[in-house]
């Protein structure tokens, strides 16, 4: 949405591109860092998000991509127009009409899998 929005904006055409959460509410959105399991380097892995998730630095990401992150600390790094930006920072009641979706049972992911193998394989 924000790259389409900047774009938009590029062109120069009157085109304005917004986003809002439904009244209804919404999924929430965000991206995570992780470690996968059969990760070869471990210990460097976890430097790299312990020195992520320092405020300063998790801030310059804020400020780069134009994207929330979940470290209050950083706030007082992040540029005033990204803090002010609804769509990036909801205010509170906008976060009370978000939810996350619940993993599903194992026989619902088993049939999920096998229906997105068969749409990705053409089958």
């Amino acid at each position: 949405v924000f790259q389409a929005r900047d774009r938009a904006t590029e062109a120069n055409r009157g085109v304005e591109i917004s986003y809002s959460v439904p009244k209804e509410g919404a999924e929430m959105w965000f991206d995570q860092m992780a470690i996968p399991a059969d990760a070869p380097h471990v210990a460097e892995a976890h430097e790299f998000l312990n020195y992520m998730m320092k405020p300063e630095v998790i801030a310059k990401s804020s400020n780069y991509v134009f994207y929330a992150n979940g470290n209050k600390a950083s706030q007082q790094f992040i540029d005033k127009e990204i803090l002010e930006d609804p769509a990036i920072y909801p205010d509170e009641a906008t976060l009370a009409k978000l939810f996350t979706i619940a993993p599903y049972d194992s026989k619902t992911q088993r049939v999920v899998t096998r229906t997105w193998t068969k749409i990705v394989t053409g089958q």
